[in-house]
């Protein structure tokens, strides 16, 4: 439990090594360290998911369990209400305090628009987008480990599919609230909306490989709303 936020925090700190002091373009970056970390898992464990207790390759058996207290972070509920959808809300309110009630939220904002005129107005601009980067890690082990408790198995291709997902969220986001930036509450109705869709379509029985058609085609809605018609309302 602590150790997963810390490996989360550290990729968050190569990021920022690699955009802010090496200074290369942030995708590119966060791209080639996401092909490295899910390159390394199928290396750790010869390309294979590992459930307790089975035999591995080399005869002996797999070490450690998951404990039904690990399990209860998705499984559990708290009265009625799922520990994971929980520990969502709580998350979302933090965001929204961090980034709408402190002086964090306009800084931030500021470095996104115009990095350059932010250092020339005083503010230590790598030292915040390195914060981001780590926040960023922090949280993506934060969900790792609801997903971990929901599979119950080390499966090494576990969350390949979701950064899709996770892009379509952010720019949906964008757009839900008609604000035309990046937004906590837009950003939880968008994850919200993507859990729907894709579980909707679990439920009718259809395919895996639909999903990322129709995820795909709610990203390119998302992206009409937040750059065509926003740029219309505007002009």
């Amino acid at each position: 439990m602590i150790a997963v936020p810390a490996a989360g925090a550290l990729a968050g700190l190569l990021n920022a090594l690699l955009i802010v002091v090496l200074k290369i373009p942030d995708m590119l970056a966060t791209l080639g360290t996401m092909f490295v970390i899910q390159g390394s898992k199928p290396i750790l464990v010869d390309g294979q998911s590992i459930t307790s207790g089975m035999t591995l390759d080399d005869g002996t058996t797999a070490p450690g369990r998951f404990t039904a207290g690990f399990l209860k972070i998705d499984r559990g509920t708290v009265l009625g209400i799922p520990i994971s959808v929980l520990v969502f809300g709580g998350l979302t309110v933090a965001a929204w305090v961090f980034l709408a009630r402190t002086r964090w939220d306009r800084v931030l904002y500021a470095i996104g628009a115009n990095p350059e005129a932010s250092r020339l107005a005083g503010i230590r601009v790598g030292a915040y987008r390195a914060l981001a980067y780590v926040l960023s890690g922090v949280l993506a082990s934060i969900g790792g480990l609801i997903l971990a408790a929901r599979i119950g198995q080390g499966d090494v291709s576990a969350g390949t599919s979701q950064l899709l997902e996770a892009v379509a969220v952010a720019l949906v986001g964008t757009s839900v609230l008609g604000r035309g930036r990046r937004n906590v509450w837009g950003t939880a109705l968008g994850a919200v909306l993507i859990g729907i869709i894709t579980t909707g379509l679990t439920i009718k029985g259809l395919p895996y490989y639909t999903q990322d058609v129709v995820e795909g085609a709610v990203l390119i809605l998302a992206l009409v709303f937040s750059f065509t018609l926003s740029k219309r309302r505007t002009s």
